[in-house]
């Protein structure tokens, strides 16, 4: 038995080994390396502090936001636009004419649909124009065209901001 013992470590130790190996070389192979974990590490859920400040990403182009927001993580074109994706509050932005026009923030962390949802974009709080358990709307806000924010009473699912279009 005691003979057997050495092998069998080593055996295990590079299925482990190629287990590892291949589950890395898997989501290199897809394009998808980008380091999840550091990119939240620093997003408090309960916070109501601002994940970035609209006023200094609405309507800038790509450069300007990516300075705000970091480098993208995906970007992909269309006829009419461009949409990117940045780590923080997981932030799609669609560029429209070079412009960001678009945006929707998903990483709200544990916040409820409410009014004071609006302090994670770098708003004041003021009371929606349209208001249900499942939405809330605020046109002509600061300076957008429309913010609109869904999700259930107790937590905000995602923010979709309307620039300019």
């Amino acid at each position: 038995m005691r003979r057997y013992a050495l092998p069998a470590v080593v055996v295990l130790i590079a299925a482990v080994a190629a287990a590892l190996w291949w589950s890395g070389r898997a989501g290199r192979e897809a394009g998808d390396d980008y380091d999840y974990a550091a990119a939240f590490e620093s997003l408090d859920p309960a916070s109501r502090a601002p994940l970035f400040r609209i006023a200094e990403v609405a309507g800038r182009p790509e450069a300007e936001v990516a300075a705000v927001l970091g480098p993208p993580w995906q970007c992909e074109s269309s006829r009419y636009s461009r949409r990117c994706r940045y780590a923080p509050g997981a932030t799609e932005v669609v560029y429209i004419e070079g412009k960001a026009d678009w945006l929707t923030v998903t990483a709200l962390g544990d916040a409820p649909l409410d009014d004071q949802l609006l302090m994670r974009i770098g708003l004041q709080p003021v009371p929606a124009g349209t208001a249900s358990d499942q939405e809330r709307v605020w046109p002509s806000l600061g300076g957008l065209r429309e913010v609109r924010a869904y999700g259930t009473p107790d937590r905000a699912q995602f923010l979709r901001i309307k620039v300019k279009s």
